[in-house]
C-alpha cells in the first residue's frame, strides 16, 4: 500500500466513496509534480474528470466530501500532518498540497 492511501485510510476513508479514488489520483499527480506550480482546477481536476469520464464539478465535490470526512473523522491526525493549526477544514487545494508534500518529502 502507497503511502497516500496509507494515509487517507487514517482518516477512516475507503473506496466506499467515490472520492476516494480521485483524491489519490489528485494527491498523486501533486506529488509526482511537486516541484512545479500546479493549478487544482486547472491542471488535476480535468485529468481526473477525463480518467473517469466525469465532470470536473463532480471531481470536485467529491473530493471535497471526502476532504469534509477526513475532517470530521481525524482532526488530530490532519492538523499533525500539516504541520500546521487548522481552524476550519482545508480547501481541496490546501489538503492535496498537505497529503502531496507529505509523500513527496517520503521518497
Amino acid at each position: 500500500m502507497h503511502t497516500k492511501d496509507r494515509i487517507i485510510r487514517q482518516f477512516g476513508i475507503t473506496s466506499k466513496y467515490k472520492g476516494y479514488r480521485y483524491l489519490l489520483d489528485a494527491i498523486h499527480i501533486a506529488a509526482e509534480n511537486y516541484d512545479e506550480c500546479l493549478k487544482v482546477t486547472k491542471d488535476i481536476y480535468p485529468v481526473i474528470a477525463h480518467k473517469y469520464g466525469v465532470t470536473k464539478v463532480s471531481v470536485e465535490r467529491d473530493i471535497r466530501t471526502v476532504i469534509e470526512k477526513c475532517w470530521d473523522n481525524n482532526k488530530a491526525y490532519l492538523q499533525e500532518l500539516s504541520g500546521y493549526k487548522l481552524s476550519r477544514c482545508p480547501s481541496n487545494s490546501e489538503f492535496i498540497d498537505i497529503i502531496a508534500y507529505k509523500v513527496y518529502c517520503s521518497k
